[in-house]
């Protein structure tokens, strides 16, 4: 009931009272989201910055790039052309997964 009182007891005020009201309280509660939405971004171009690094020191040059992705793009072709791989069930193990 505090905050029917509340709404009540803005309601009684002058107009110009309630948009002031209205400006600030849209004010703060836009400058909060603001906030979290940039400490997200932050965090974000820090992970895809070191991502973006990583990748190009493991490509190397050019060439060494494109010969590995036309390597991988003709073992998948090879593979799709030749149907599944054999899964020797022998050799496969499985373990339980524990969840807390």
């Amino acid at each position: 009931m505090k905050l029917q009182n509340h709404l009540d007891n803005l309601r009684a005020k002058p107009e110009a009272y309630r948009r002031r009201f209205a400006f600030w309280s849209s004010l703060g509660i836009t400058a909060v989201i603001g906030l979290f939405w940039l400490g997200s971004i932050s965090g974000i171009n820090i992970s895809a910055g070191q991502a973006v690094s990583e990748s190009v020191s493991r490509a190397g040059t050019p060439a060494q790039s494109l010969m590995a992705a036309v390597g991988a793009l003709a073992g998948d072709v090879w593979s799709l052309a030749t149907g599944p791989s054999k899964v020797d069930y022998a050799s496969v193990q499985l373990q339980p997964v524990v969840t807390k």
